[in-house]
């Protein structure tokens, strides 16, 4: 049947997986089942088994799996191992799925591409009639820490719409195929409604990404010659954007006082028990902490709720009992399975990026500099969504490199 072709069934995948990010868990799982059976298909094509071994770019983010499984050999706690592995899964099998897949056309990509920002300009647009509704009500709960309704997780959900960004700057700087009508007309004025978008929700995970892009477009231009006076264009522009939005967006104002009081209250080590601020920064602290004291394995990632809830305990116990995991990917690493693993941790997330000479396309650039700054305010990778978009978003930036060029690899 056509519709069980490897390239239908990867495409089918895309469309389940992408909707699952913002309305059902039960989608991410069939959309992740579905890469695989799409891989798979092909693989009894053409027989690429053997060479996923020899695909150093796809292994190491397999790779990030077997470092946090090896932890396990000094985890007390079983049970919560077992919960991060089953969360981590997808590192196991996503890469060798998409790896096996069908290399799919410039077209289609770039097709499918539209449909993620269809789908995230249509939740944006909910989101927005909602904030609307009662505008005075939302504007004076930000500046209690909270924040207007989003489909998922507000900070998962703007790195989503930071990515939706990307892709559109991505389509109108590239050559795509004509499959809308103005559609580079169309697709700058969604560029600049998602990212005005973005300055209301207020999420500083959204908003960095937001600017990582707009970087990862200026470092793109400066590398090139005749481009470099729109990269000094594009930068004062992004200056001057962001210096009105914090003077002038009442969301990022009120977020900015919020902040504010949550750093002199969490500096008093008071009432900081409801501050998003304070149990971020006290998870850090109880982290690096975790890291000096057992550098070497750290404590295992079954054991890390445990040892930072201790620290927190002792120094900050208004936070205790949280649940809360150090908010920097990189430092939850270290102190989940030592230095060594956290620096080899880093180098398999960096490795991607050298897939096809990927820095010099601006979708692999954009997703790896926007991917790499959430690990650096956010344990990205420690829940399933959070996961599922992080290894979509990395792997379908580098199964577009494959579209680019006419030799698999």
């Amino acid at each position: 049947m056509k519709l069980l072709k490897p390239e239908n069934l990867f495409q089918f995948a895309f469309v389940c997986l992408s909707i699952g990010l913002l309305y059902s868990r039960f989608l991410i799982s069939i959309g992740m089942l579905l890469f695989l059976v799409a891989g798979v298909s092909n693989y009894q094509q053409s027989g690429k088994l053997i060479g996923f071994i020899n695909n150093r770019y796809y292994l190491s983010v397999t790779i990030i799996f077997f470092l946090f499984l090896i932890s396990g050999l000094w985890s007390e706690d079983t049970d919560y191992f077992l919960n991060r592995m089953r969360i981590k899964l997808p590192f196991l099998f996503l890469p060798f799925a998409f790896y096996l897949s069908p290399r799919l056309s410039k077209d289609i990509m770039q097709r499918l591409m539209l449909f993620f920002i269809g789908l995230i300009v249509c939740s944006v647009l909910w989101s927005t009639i909602m904030f609307l509704t009662d505008y005075s009500y939302y504007i004076s709960i930000y500046g209690k820490g909270q924040i207007l309704p989003t489909p998922i997780h507000h900070i998962r959900y703007s790195l989503l719409v930071a990515t939706a960004v990307l892709m559109s700057i991505y389509l109108v700087l590239s050559q795509p195929a004509l499959i809308l009508k103005n559609q580079k007309k169309i697709l700058s004025i969604i560029v600049v409604l998602l990212s005005v978008y973005l300055h209301v929700l207020a999420v500083r995970s959204g908003l960095m990404g937001l600017y990582v892009v707009i970087g990862s477009i200026i470092i793109y231009f400066a590398m090139q010659k005749q481009y470099r006076k729109k990269a000094g264009i594009l930068l004062l522009v992004s200056i001057v954007s962001l210096l009105i939005a914090i003077n002038y967006v009442p969301t990022i104002k009120n977020k900015i006082g919020y902040m504010n009081y949550s750093l002199e209250l969490f500096a008093k080590n008071e009432n900081i028990r409801h501050l998003s601020d304070s149990r971020r920064l006290g998870s850090i602290f109880a982290g690096l902490q975790l890291i000096k004291e057992n550098p070497v394995l750290g404590v295992g990632i079954g054991d890390i709720m445990e040892e930072t809830n201790q620290y927190l305990e002792l120094h900050y116990p208004e936070l205790t009992d949280l649940e809360l995991l150090p908010h920097n990917q990189y430092i939850l690493t270290g102190a989940s399975i030592g230095i060594l693993g956290m620096l080899i941790f880093i180098f398999c997330s960096i490795y991607p990026l050298f897939y096809y000479k990927g820095y010099n396309d601006i979708f692999m650039l954009g997703s790896f500099l926007m991917l790499t700054a959430s690990f650096m305010v956010e344990h990205t990778i420690e829940s399933q969504i959070g996961v599922a978009a992080y290894i979509f978003v990395l792997l379908f930036s580098m199964k577009n490199l494959e579209s680019l060029n006419k030799e698999n690899a």
